[in-house]
């Protein structure tokens, strides 16, 4: 298995299937403008005549916040009611869309690739539900394990060390807290690829599958997905200094922004189906390694070869 081949394969995959990764982009723009523009009609109509509002878009100040939110916060709490709902149903459609991008990647008899993607997260949408629900539970009894024993640790460096020490236990222990959601998301990922490939309803059973192919590699799969990593934290470090240093002065460049905006969230999508070819790529390598000696031996038991 080579990171580098897989890698590369995800990226070429991935490209075949920019249409799709365009209508995803689509649907999370209808969703962020559904909430965007009664949220800016309420902003400017009730709001336009206070010009002290206007601090909070340059610069958040807590006490105009705070007085805000005392005198007219019942007009705003619904639209962050809206916002968490909206949070809750983008985890739900990436759960969605995941399963139609490794139906792809795995092969469908359905020879248009938008219904062949919609018919694959339907069918495997409860599947990864059921799925991110368990993991979801492990990562909380990590957290729990993890928290308690560093601070054991903690309190007793208390009374008697220094505070550099302090600071590299606290830095210690988030870097603990950093590589156990990696893990679980690599987990998780090969556990879809796993119920993909199998056509399986074995949820468990692919979890567990796929934590023995994540412990066993751990050097391959650890690689790799930080190997993916480094285009989107480029990306995200990109965009965040031009928007830091941009000076929108005008309607053009207020549009230009919209723009690059709009093309960092497609490429941030992307980027996330980019990391789920390139698993399933070092998987299906996997699979194909694993299976390669049984078939040279039936060739070699083959009499009439």
């Amino acid at each position: 298995m080579n990171i580098l081949k897989s890698y590369a394969a995800g990226y070429k995959n991935i490209y075949s299937l920019k249409k799709i990764i365009t209508i995803i982009f689509g649907i999370t723009v209808m969703l962020g403008l559904a909430i965007a523009f009664p949220f800016y009609s309420t902003l400017s109509g009730g709001f336009s005549a206070r010009p002290v509002l206007k601090l909070l878009f340059t610069d958040f100040n807590s006490t105009v916040y705070f007085d805000f939110m005392n005198n007219y916060g019942d007009m705003v709490r619904p639209f962050f009611a809206l916002m968490i709902w909206m949070g809750i149903f983008y985890f739900f459609f990436t759960v969605f869309f995941a399963g139609g991008i490794l139906k792809l990647l795995d092969g469908s008899s359905i020879k248009s690739k938008a219904q062949a993607f919609f018919a694959g997260s339907s069918k495997f949408f409860f599947r990864f539900l059921r799925l991110g629900f368990y993991i979801l539970i492990f990562q909380i009894i990590t957290f729990a394990v993890i928290a308690v024993g560093f601070s054991s640790i903690l309190n007793r460096s208390l009374s008697n060390s220094a505070e550099p020490k302090l600071f590299a236990i606290i830095v210690i222990w988030i870097s603990f807290h950093v590589l156990a959601f990696i893990f679980y998301s690599l987990v998780s990922d090969y556990a879809k690829i796993i119920l993909v490939k199998e056509d399986s309803k074995k949820v468990l059973r692919a979890l567990w599958n796929s934590f023995i192919f994540s412990v066993k590699r751990i050097y391959l799969v650890y690689t790799m997905y930080l190997l993916l990593l480094v285009v989107p934290l480029i990306i995200v470090i990109a965009y965040a200094a031009l928007e830091i240093n941009a000076n929108i002065n005008s309607g053009l460049m207020v549009a230009i922004m919209f723009a690059l905006q709009q093309l960092f969230i497609w490429a941030r999508i992307f980027c996330k189906a980019w990391i789920l070819g390139s698993e399933y790529d070092l998987f299906a390598n996997y699979i194909a390694a694993k299976n390669r000696p049984l078939i040279t031996q039936e060739m070699l038991l083959d009499e009439s070869l």
